[in-house]
């Protein structure tokens, strides 16, 4: 497969903003998930007769997935255009659990947790939660604790406050805090170290480069070498707080929550420093690897991830 025209993830805008959730919503609140479900049908033929680059990273994303998994591969033969085709719709469809999980409405019986004891170890407690743009984060809403667990998810969105309040109209008891950054370092250290300091959960996403740091690392991820960044890293060794890395995703009626311990605090001595780094960072693109095989079309970054020159499909 040729290479996807190389595009910033940020020049790849969700278009519209809040107004398509708003609108998704109001579907939602007349006719439930199910003419939500005729809605996206059609939005999202559209957009993948007319998004070329989604529909292409999408390809180039399934085809690397079955290369490397062999024989453990999800698809029967080398996916195609209805895949990504699939593929598109998972994403519609993730954005209807968005919804739900906003408002509460997923009970805790539909999800099966896995190493939720780290989740236990953790409440009330200052933690940094590592996750990708897998799955659904905001399913995690339908856990419950003994107490409210604030949790704060750093985005690289200037129009995070407007979401901010977007969510407290859906649900005031919300305690899900967006917090707009530009880059991970120490700056934003300081400002989440009081957040931390009372106990609450700070939640990472470690795929997508911030858009003016050339903080990145060079980690295979389906067998091609791909750029990560290195700032969710960093920002957990200077806040020295425990590490998790969290993957939720839907499968068929139910919903996986798969919790792994990363470390109890991680610390990169500054002569190996970047080894160090690396290491965790594969770590953690090995586990990524793992659920991507057990459920493929939760991988939600249709743009050009792997670096161009280093093979094709």
């Amino acid at each position: 497969m040729a290479d996807v025209p190389a595009k910033k993830w940020d020049r790849i805008r969700e278009r519209g903003g809040i107004l398509p959730l708003m609108l998704m919503l109001g579907f939602y609140r007349l006719g439930g998930r199910w003419l939500c479900r005729m809605v996206l049908y059609f939005v999202i033929m559209w957009y993948w007769l007319f998004s070329r680059t989604a529909r292409q990273a999408s390809l180039q994303y399934l085809q690397k997935l079955h290369r490397f998994a062999g024989n453990l591969s999800p698809f029967p033969q080398l996916p195609g255009l209805p895949q990504t085709y699939m593929h598109l719709m998972q994403f519609g469809e993730c954005i209807l659990d968005k919804i739900e999980g906003w408002l509460g409405a997923i009970p805790e019986q539909q999800l099966q947790l896995h190493g939720h004891e780290h989740f236990r170890q953790q409440y009330q407690k200052g933690t940094v939660i590592v996750v990708s743009h897998f799955g659904n984060i905001e399913l995690l809403r339908a856990i419950k604790s003994e107490h409210p667990q604030p949790i704060n998810v750093l985005v690289y969105q200037k129009h995070a406050t407007q979401f901010n309040q977007f969510l407290k109209k859906l649900n005031q008891h919300a305690d899900v805090n967006l917090i707009s950054v530009d880059e991970l370092g120490v700056e934003t250290a300081l400002i989440l170290q009081e957040k931390l300091d009372q106990g609450e959960w700070i939640i990472v996403a470690a795929d997508r480069v911030p858009v003016q740091s050339d903080r990145v690392q060079r980690v295979d991820f389906l067998g091609q070498a791909a750029d990560w960044p290195q700032g969710a890293w960093i920002l957990a060794s200077l806040l020295k707080a425990p590490v998790l890395a969290v993957f939720c995703y839907r499968m068929q009626q139910n919903v996986e929550v798969h919790i792994h311990a990363i470390a109890e605090q991680l610390n990169f001595p500054r002569k190996t420093r970047l080894h160090s780094m690396q290491q965790v960072t594969a770590n953690y693109v090995a586990l990524l690897e793992q659920h991507c095989i057990r459920a493929p079309y939760q991988w939600f970054n249709f743009y050009q991830f792997w670096q161009q020159g280093d093979g094709g499909c």
